[in-house]
């Protein structure tokens, strides 16, 4: 019997350390799972098919495909570029733009982007600091989490971090939401800072009849980071769902 998988993708700039409570709640919902914290390679290219074609050749197949933030973008790409090589699809705290684009006003600007942008290469520190405030803001224990998510930002390197942020802002996952064929969940932090509210409710009207939107109420981006036990519950219902509904179409 071959091993069920589940890969998570970690958010930019942050490693997959932040991402360990999660996947070791996952591990006791879905114990016949070898649920994985991936680590991304060293790539300094700005083009997200460089990316994407480096994890297809990393990561194994035939496995569900989940990931936080800038993760879970890259996990819809990677999902599309394999097909039904993969299994199913979760993202968390994504948007499938995370600049705004024509049709497409749920996310940031691209004078905020670019704002930092030159500030991570002119104060890293400071911009890395800003980034883990907009990420924690929301949520409870927000003295905790920053330091948390400071402790992993600052142990990448600068030429990696840029490198992600002009993925980040290349990502435009529109058409490719609609078009997967495998299932897909899609959870979203109630208050965050970083992927508006009114994304979850685009991102929904473009799924196909089997996809799925969530809200976790009272936290921001770094839900998964902060409620890792609640965002199990949502993702391993979801899968044994989904397996469920497999195994009865072809038996």
């Amino acid at each position: 019997m071959s091993v069920q998988r589940l890969l998570l993708l970690p958010g930019w700039a942050l490693g997959p350390a932040p991402l360990e409570p999660l996947a070791d709640a996952l591990r006791q919902r879905l114990p016949d799972y070898h649920v994985e914290c991936v680590s991304y390679p060293a790539l300094t290219s700005h083009r997200p098919e460089s990316w994407v074609a480096a994890l297809d050749h990393q990561l194994p197949q035939d496995a569900w495909l989940a990931g936080w933030s800038l993760g879970g973008m890259l996990a819809t790409s990677l999902a599309q570029w394999r097909g039904r090589r993969a299994k199913g699809l979760i993202t968390l705290g994504a948007n499938a733009s995370f600049v705004t684009r024509s049709g497409w006003p749920q996310a940031m600007t691209a004078e905020s982007v670019g704002e930092f942008q030159r500030g991570l290469r002119a104060s890293p520190t400071r911009t890395f600091r800003r980034f883990a405030q907009l990420s924690v803001q929301g949520g409870r224990d927000t003295h905790r989490l920053g330091r948390q998510l400071m402790e992993a930002l600052a142990a990448t390197p600068l030429d990696q971090a840029l490198a992600g942020l002009g993925v980040l802002s290349a990502l435009d996952l529109r058409e490719l939401l609609e078009a997967l064929k495998i299932p897909q969940l899609h959870l979203f932090g109630g208050s965050d800072a970083l992927v508006p509210a009114a994304a979850r409710e685009a991102i929904a009207e473009r799924l196909p009849a089997s996809g799925r939107t969530a809200l976790i109420d009272n936290t921001g981006h770094a839900f998964p980071v902060e409620r890792p036990e609640e965002t199990a519950d949502f993702m391993a219902t979801f899968i044994t769902t989904a397996e469920r509904s497999r195994t009865e179409a072809t038996t």
